[in-house]
């Protein structure tokens, strides 16, 4: 039986010899090997390597990187390497890759049988019995399936040993050694490059110290949902009620993901200020893999989701003063009112304010702190708006419409998000356009700017749930100070009214000119081969008349471009949630120390009537 350690060696071989791209070969070894029957010659070292080769000897290829059409026919070679003093016998097959957890390279192991570019592959030979110090050529054949989906798919060929090792305890385990050349083929069509943010969480670790700040741990995934191999750039920003930002670890680009791959991320944030309400911003960028085409922008993908971070030793501190200045009021009333000799037939009685002004003092303290938390939102909003104009202004569900703003930004403006509310999206609105900079935009007629929306109105519907658009749609469209700094400077906004079935008209008052839309969208595809058009944008995305594809957030209302957000949540519902658990939290801890301060009082006063119960025929109230 294979234990898990044996496997663990192999997978991390496997992966050390795949990332040999230069000459595309590397050795295979194991310790105390005894061969099977693919070796001769009892243990020793094993040393084997494939690559890219032509029908006589071996090219200068890293990989196998082929442009084609469905149904086309490539015809290839590959050379299998014994560097070893005895003669082997490897087997050699195709199988599809995949991206490792911490976002390598690798391809599927033997058993699993493949479904994607490895199933497209027939070997001249599935085993190959090679000379020492020799090389043999393989030649193999990659159909393109005729039904075959636009886009990369990515497998490789292997060269594979089989043996048996004996590890530290004497036992005897299977080890497959395995290296590979990798096969990038692009099959023409409609090519999408997008990245999506999921499942972005935030979980906060407090601390002690009333007056200090605590840590935070982020963790969320990135998940390639185009059909193009894409690398990314990636920050993260954590920020709290108050303004302030704490200090995130420094995360590392993605050299490579995937189509249809995800990669968890786990990073972590000090210095973080427990304000009740924080939020935290992932901003990923996505580039091209190294070596692919040159775009000169692909779209910005962020995601903003808020967290509870509940200053439980501020709070407690406060429990503690709320109290003792509860205990000193009532004691300092009970000595004011304490009989004299003198006046002990006479005695006053007044009643006890002290523990009512401690309820008041607590209950004001709270009330302060809850308007400071209140009265500090992560989204503020300028008090004035703008308009925008929705053209064309008469259209249908299934058509692409354009934001055009009236004005420009302020000064300080450098990013834009865009919101859609009405029946039917979430209560704080759908994001149409992600946090995307404003530079990315152009101005329009009057110094305003336009924003064509990459999605039209049903599928921002579909993704939210619903299928029938009524009544009005109010987009809002603000203008922000950062990429982390979510405080707008100012908003425009512009509706359109569904009064028919499927079909719309521009609600909003004021109507620009026809000059200030941009051309429609238009996207491109690569030539076979691998060779893209003269266009800079990216395949598959909207391009403005500059050449620049739209960044946007696509229907997903999650800051991920065309893709909901795992199980139906968005970042408003959970913003929602979020903002309703900090509610519950200071509405609680209120009210807990409101009890406990109403039973000191009435323990007060019931003390003070059992002590003034043998006085009471002597005594006058007052």
């Amino acid at each position: 039986m294979i234990t898990t350690s044996a496997r663990r060696i192999a997978a991390l071989l496997a992966a050390c010899l795949l990332a040999v791209l230069p000459a595309a070969t590397a050795s295979a070894t194991a310790p105390a090997i005894e061969r099977g029957d693919g070796g001769h010659g009892g243990t020793g070292r094993t040393t084997f390597g494939v690559q890219p080769s032509a029908a006589k000897k071996p090219d200068a290829r890293p990989n196998f990187s082929y442009g084609a059409t469905p149904g086309a026919i490539v015809k290839d070679h590959i050379a299998v390497f014994n560097y070893g003093t005895k003669p082997l016998t490897l087997r050699v097959y195709a199988q599809d890759a995949y991206t490792t957890a911490d976002g390598g390279f690798d391809l599927y192991p033997a058993v699993r049988k493949p479904t994607d570019a490895g199933s497209w592959v027939t070997l001249g030979k599935d085993r190959v019995k090679i000379p020492a110090r020799s090389r043999v050529i393989v030649p193999f054949t990659l159909t393109v399936p005729p039904k075959a989906t636009p886009g990369d798919h990515t497998g490789g060929i292997v060269a594979s040993l089989a043996a048996s090792a004996t590890d530290k305890k004497g036992n005897k385990v299977a080890v497959d050694q395995r290296v590979g050349a990798r096969i990038y083929l692009r099959v023409t069509g409609e090519l999408t490059s997008r990245l999506a943010v999921e499942d972005l969480r935030t979980v906060y670790h407090g601390t002690a110290n009333p007056f200090g700040t605590g840590s935070a741990t982020v963790s969320y995934t990135i998940r390639n949902t185009g059909n193009v191999r894409l690398a990314a750039h990636q920050a993260v920003g954590v920020r709290d009620a108050l303004g302030g930002t704490a200090k995130v670890a420094k995360l590392r680009d993605l050299p490579e993901l995937l189509p249809g791959d995800a990669v968890k991320i786990t990073t972590s944030a000090t210095g973080v200020l427990p304000a009740f309400r924080d939020t935290t911003t992932v901003t990923v960028d996505p580039e091209p893999v190294s070596g692919d085409i040159k775009f000169r922008i692909l779209p910005r993908v962020t995601r903003t989701v808020a967290f509870s971070a509940v200053p439980w030793g501020l709070l407690a501190l406060l429990l503690l003063l709320a109290g003792a200045a509860a205990v000193l009021l009532v004691r300092r009333q009970r000595r004011r009112n304490a009989p004299t000799g003198a006046a002990k037939s006479t005695r006053t009685v007044r009643k006890a304010p002290g523990a009512k002004q401690a309820v008041g003092l607590a209950a004001a303290t709270l009330l302060a702190a809850g308007a400071v938390v209140a009265g500090t939102p992560a989204d503020a909003r300028a008090a004035d708006a703008g308009k925008l104009a929705v053209t064309p202004a008469k259209g249908s569900d299934t058509q692409p419409i354009t934001l055009t703003a009236d004005a420009p930004c302020p000064v300080k403006t450098t990013n834009v998000i865009a919101r859609v509310t009405g029946a039917g999206f979430p209560r704080g609105g759908q994001i149409v356009v992600g946090n995307a900079p404003l530079a990315t935009y152009p101005k329009a007629a009057g110094g305003g700017f336009a924003i064509p929306l990459t999605f039209t109105m049903r599928d921002y519907a579909t993704t939210a749930g619903f299928t029938t658009l009524r009544g009005t749609y109010t987009f809002t469209v603000s203008c922000l100070k950062g990429p982390f700094d979510l405080t707008s400077l100012h908003d425009f906004t512009g509706s359109l009214l569904f009064a028919e079935k499927s079909a719309y008209k521009d609600g909003t008052e004021v109507a620009l000119p026809k000059a200030a839309v941009p051309q429609s969208p238009a996207t491109g595809a690569p030539a076979p081969g691998g060779t893209a058009p003269t266009s800079q944008a990216a395949p598959g995305l909207p391009v403005q008349p500059s050449g620049q594809p739209v960044p946007s957030d696509g229907p997903g209302g999650s800051g991920t471009p065309g893709v909901a957000p795992p199980n139906g949540v968005r970042v408003s519902a959970a913003q929602d949630s979020d903002t309703a658990l900090t509610a519950w939290s200071v509405g609680g801890f209120t009210v807990f120390l409101l009890a406990l301060l109403t039973g000191v009082t009435l323990w007060a006063r019931g003390r003070r009537a059992r002590t003034e119960r043998p006085n009471a025929d002597t005594s006058t109230t007052s």
